[in-house]
C-alpha cells in the first residue's frame, strides 16, 4: 500500500513542477511582447503564420509575405473598432518617419467557424467601402480560429485592439492596445 501512495505522490510532484514550468514560460512570453517592461530572451514570440486575402483579392501570407522590412499590424476584430484602427492611420506618415521601412497593414480578424462561409460578402462590403487601391492593399482579413490566433499572441480579449510591431522576421518587438497615442508611439519607436 506505501508503493502507490509514493507513485501518487511522485506523480503529484512532477505534476507540480510541471504547473510551475507552463506558470514560468507564459509569464517568459508576456513578457517577450512587452507587455510586463522586463524582457525576456527565454521565449520569442512570432505572429502566427496564416494566409488570406487582402481587399484587392491578392493572396498574402503573413508574416512571410512581409518579410525584410518591420512591419505594423493593426488587430481589430469587431467592426466597430474601425474607428480605433482610424486612430492610427491618421498618423500613417508620423509612423513611417519614425520606424523607417516599416509596412503598416489591417487585419479585421474573424471567426473562421462562425463567419468564414460569408467571406466574400463581407470582403464585397469592405471593398466597396474602400476605393483607395493602397489602402485595400494593407487591409488582409484572417478568417481564422480566433482563440487559437490570440493565444499565439498572448491578447487575453477581442474587446480593444492592438498594434503589433514586428520585426523582419516576423518576430513580435512590442505589442500595444486601444487607440494611437504619441506615448504608444514612442514604445514601438523605443522597442524596434
Amino acid at each position: 500500500m506505501i508503493m502507490p501512495r509514493r507513485q501518487h505522490l511522485m506523480g503529484f510532484t512532477a505534476l507540480s513542477i510541471l504547473g510551475i514550468g507552463t506558470l514560468m514560460m507564459s509569464s517568459c512570453r508576456h513578457q517577450s511582447l512587452g507587455l510586463r517592461n522586463e524582457v525576456s530572451s527565454m521565449t520569442e514570440v512570432y505572429f502566427p503564420t496564416i494566409t488570406a486575402e487582402n481587399l484587392n483579392k491578392e493572396s498574402i501570407t503573413l508574416p512571410d509575405d512581409l518579410a525584410g522590412n518591420p512591419a505594423l499590424v493593426l488587430i481589430a476584430y469587431q467592426r466597430q473598432q474601425q474607428d480605433n484602427v482610424n486612430t492610427w492611420l491618421g498618423h500613417l506618415d508620423t509612423i513611417e518617419q519614425a520606424i523607417p521601412g516599416v509596412r503598416i497593414i489591417e487585419t479585421p480578424t474573424i471567426s473562421s467557424m462562425k463567419w468564414g462561409w460569408f467571406s466574400g460578402f463581407i470582403d464585397g462590403g469592405m471593398r466597396s467601402g474602400i476605393p483607395d487601391e493602397q489602402a485595400r492593399a494593407r487591409t488582409i482579413t484572417l478568417y481564422t480560429k480566433v482563440g487559437k490566433f490570440n493565444e499565439a499572441l498572448g491578447i487575453e480579449s477581442t474587446k480593444t485592439i492592438y498594434a503589433v510591431l514586428l520585426d523582419d522576421e516576423g518576430r513580435v518587438i512590442e505589442m500595444v492596445e486601444g487607440d494611437y497615442s504619441d506615448a504608444k508611439l514612442a514604445r514601438l519607436i523605443e522597442a524596434n
